[in-house]
């Protein structure tokens, strides 16, 4: 796992393998960022459910302007610190927290985002309560971006629920690109 491009681009990353971890692939990241690429400089992004960090490091390294790394599992938020050791900015922060809580925390901070990456477990509803709560807290900037990593058992979901977003299939993951 590395940085694709910007300001980091090379750096190696490290990773573990968890049951409820599957970290962004490289080919995955690379399609992500080619999509939002314009839209990252000078950005807020929310990595939520960050795991390794891998995507929110891209982020910093293309140049948002401020990440939010959240995940509630320890061992993750031990890694993202391992992975962002080599940043020598104060542009980013990490919560080791649900992310019902990191939410709420960011209403309570008055933080908007102009980017939210959702890769939650993809058995679970967290996505779809997450995007619940981000549109009932108007957690995005105008003109906020939702990207939702997810697989094909999410597709009716957004079909339902969503009038503004397109859909790109890699292999057997999905991103969801949600226009609020």
């Amino acid at each position: 796992m590395r940085i694709i491009a910007g300001k980091f681009k090379g750096k190696i990353l490290s990773e573990f393998k968890l049951s409820t971890t599957r970290p962004t692939s490289d080919l995955v990241r690379e399609a992500l960022f080619d999509k939002i690429g314009f839209d990252i400089s000078d950005s807020i992004f929310l990595d939520l459910f960050a795991g390794t960090g891998a995507v929110g490091i891209e982020a910093i390294s293309r140049g948002a302007s401020k990440v939010f790394f959240v995940d509630n599992n320890k061992d993750a938020i031990s890694l993202i610190k391992k992975n962002t050791s080599f940043i020598n900015t104060d542009n980013f922060e990490i919560l080791n927290l649900n992310y019902e809580a990191a939410l709420q925390y960011f209403c309570k901070q008055n933080i908007k985002c102009n980017i939210i990456f959702l890769d939650p477990p993809y058995a679970t509803n967290f996505a779809e309560d997450a995007i619940s709560i981000i549109e009932s807290q108007s957690l995005l900037n105008a003109g906020g971006l939702i990207v939702w990593e997810h697989d094909e058992f999410k597709i009716d979901y957004i079909k339902k629920n969503f009038e503004k977003y397109q859909t790109k299939k890699y292999g057997k993951k999905f991103l969801t690109y949600i226009q609020m």
